[in-house]
């Protein structure tokens, strides 16, 4: 798939505005609550998965760019991972069914579910490994996850709003 000066475009917006989200933040422990995930998932439900998966890529790239060395040592760093994989996989499940809300709760529900698979152990490997913390496996679950499952659902309802919406102007 070549990438149009649109493709281009909607990519660069929307890595732009994950990355803004990011400053946008409540703190809560190790993991600061960020609108990051609003607009991870609706780059997952605008975009094509070569898109979905450039658009978290830049975004990771800003992130390392801008905040340099120490965002390695950050315990959220790894949901930035986290991020690229749920963007591509919620896009790719997105094209093989009809676009519903039952689809968009289904695929938004396994990207959140993808980001703190990816994101938790990074932190639970930072904060016991590397720190020297002793969080427990339900401390560690509580901080990374716990406490941010109410603001995702959310912040998938929102995404999934925000999506239909664009949608409709877009085709």
């Amino acid at each position: 798939m070549k990438l149009t000066v649109k493709d281009l475009t909607q990519i660069s917006l929307l890595a732009a505005l994950t990355f803004i989200s990011g400053f946008i933040m409540i703190p809560f422990g190790p993991v600061p609550f960020t609108l990051q995930t609003l607009f991870v998932l609706v780059t997952a439900l605008l975009l094509k998965p070569k898109a979905a998966f450039l658009t978290q890529v830049v975004h990771l790239l800003l992130k390392i760019l801008l905040g340099g060395g120490q965002l390695f040592l950050s315990p959220s760093f790894g949901f930035l991972f986290g991020f690229i994989l749920a963007a591509t996989v919620m896009s790719r499940l997105l094209l093989k069914r009809e676009e519903s809300l039952s689809a968009y709760i289904r695929v938004t529900v396994i990207g959140t579910l993808l980001i703190y698979l990816v994101g938790m152990p990074y932190m639970g490997i930072l904060l016991n490994g590397y720190l020297g913390a002793d969080y427990s496996i339900l401390q560690l679950f509580w901080t990374g996850m716990g406490l941010f499952i109410p603001g995702d659902v959310l912040k998938a309802g929102l995404a999934i709003v925000v999506a239909t919406r664009i949608k409709r102007h877009l085709r």
